[in-house]
């Protein structure tokens, strides 16, 4: 029996390290990608109290972790977004529907009370199955 190997990449989220996580894990085909905030690229809250920019700027995020794994958009299965105002799920909704085109991938939205900085709106998760 084989063991599945297991490929980790970190990006500059100063969490990571206070945590303990990587920023995507790739485990045979599959490629999990952790939480992901809104942040620019100075690690700050990206567009504050902009709901669509914030979840735009996730999923871009979350492709730039795919293309480590030398993958995209198109192969991610499932999205999971956790929202601190489910009342603004159409601007979160809107962002979704955008990026993936297409290439729809299944979704799951849940109201949070908070996130780890006040500013942030929403945090995505998303699985993928890259190319063997």
């Amino acid at each position: 029996m084989s063991q599945t190997e297991f490929e980790r990449v970190y990006s500059r989220a100063p969490w990571e390290q206070q945590v303990g996580y990587c920023r995507a894990l790739r485990a045979g085909d599959l490629v999990f990608v952790t939480g992901t905030a809104p942040i620019d690229e100075d690690g700050r809250a990206f567009a504050p109290g902009d709901a669509y920019a914030q979840a735009r700027r996730c999923l871009e995020l979350i492709e730039r972790a795919l293309r480590q794994f030398g993958t995209d958009r198109t192969r991610i299965a499932r999205t999971r977004m956790f929202v601190t105002d489910i009342e603004r799920w159409a601007e979160f909704g809107r962002a979704q529907a955008e990026f993936f085109g297409e290439h729809r991938p299944t979704t799951t939205m849940v109201e949070v009370r908070r996130l780890i900085d006040p500013a942030m709106l929403i945090e995505i998760e998303a699985d993928a199955v890259a190319p063997v």
